[in-house]
């Protein structure tokens, strides 16, 4: 840990004990996963899948409620829980492509943690998140990723392709919500030429009582159905075989065993199954793609780091 930011971070919250608690789970209790269990989550990337479709944030739990009451009959498929080998993005990303030689796969992403942490093994990625941010939402929208998607699937027939979407991770935008949401916030402000406010996000208010449980599920829940629909759509546009998993999952104040706290949201260190215990769809496919290895396409793309931390900050990740 940076010094100089743990006295500030110290300083700040003294007398906050969500922050002890926190930290705990952080540095003391996620250590200890790691060096008594270790990572026995599955290698993503040595799986069968033409077209693999990460739905960010996603807990198995959720993925298997919503998909056996709407989308189980249009989707088919064989659903299964497996684990993840991270428990937050940049977790998950290092775990499963870090290192490897993956000129046969591109990469199409919502989440800016791809270009943060990887060092671009894929042969191609497009970071829709700096191309195609939503300003008013503070996220990319699923049927933006769908039409990237398409468009790299047009461009690049014989690579395996990566759909990184980043719903249902918040900020929430489906049908239901919440009214005290920091994109919902974001939105309105920028519409009436206000400033945004500073607000807490929904992870923090849900621990803290401020939104109940049932409220933050209702929201969270139609985000997903919102990605599914799109996903859908995907699935009909581009052949192959469809692959519909998550890179992890988000607690709802699960408690963190054998110690006595809990935790809300995700982390990159805790895992637990609430966080990376996620779905793993494997759909039909009558018509598989030609998959062929090709050397990394060179890019001297790079982004701001101002712009990469104000997307991390508005998904809450900072």
């Amino acid at each position: 840990m940076n010094v100089s930011y743990a006295l500030d971070s110290l300083r700040r919250n003294w007398n906050n004990q969500h922050w002890y608690t926190t930290v705990f789970n952080s540095y003391v209790a996620g250590r200890l996963y790691r060096r008594l269990k270790g990572n026995d989550g599955e290698f993503v990337v040595e799986k069968d899948w033409d077209n693999l479709l990460i739905l960010d944030g996603c807990r198995f739990d959720l993925f298997e409620e919503v998909y056996g009451e709407q989308f189980e009959e249009g989707f088919g498929g064989t659903l299964s829980k497996i684990r993840s080998r991270g428990s937050g993005s940049p977790g998950y990303l290092r775990e499963n492509f870090q290192g490897r030689d993956l000129s046969d796969t591109v990469y199409v992403t919502a989440n800016p943690f791809v270009y943060k942490v990887l060092d671009n093994p894929f042969h191609h990625v497009d970071h829709v998140w700096m191309n195609d941010w939503d300003d008013d939402l503070e996220t990319v929208r699923p049927d933006t990723m769908v039409e990237h998607a398409i468009e790299a699937y047009q461009t690049y027939p014989n690579k395996r392709l990566v759909v990184h979407f980043m719903q249902p991770h918040h900020p929430f935008i489906g049908d239901f919500r919440l009214s005290e949401d920091r994109g919902f916030l974001g939105a309105k402000a920028k519409s009436l030429d206000e400033d945004v406010p500073d607000v807490k996000f929904v992870w923090e208010r849900l621990r803290e009582g401020e939104v109940s449980e049932d409220e933050v599920w209702r929201a969270y829940r139609d985000n997903l159905v919102l990605a599914l629909e799109k996903v859908g759509k995907l699935i009909e546009a581009i052949p192959g075989k469809h692959v519909v998993t998550s890179d992890h999952g988000n607690a709802f104040g699960e408690r963190v065993k054998p110690f006595p706290t809990t935790t809300y949201g995700h982390g990159d260190n805790l895992h637990i199954p609430a966080l990376v215990d996620v779905p793993w769809l494997e759909l039909p496919a009558d018509d598989r793609r030609q998959i062929e290895v090709g050397t990394e396409e060179s890019s001297d793309i790079n982004y701001e780091e101002e712009s990469i931390e104000e997307r991390l900050t508005a998904l809450g990740y900072k």
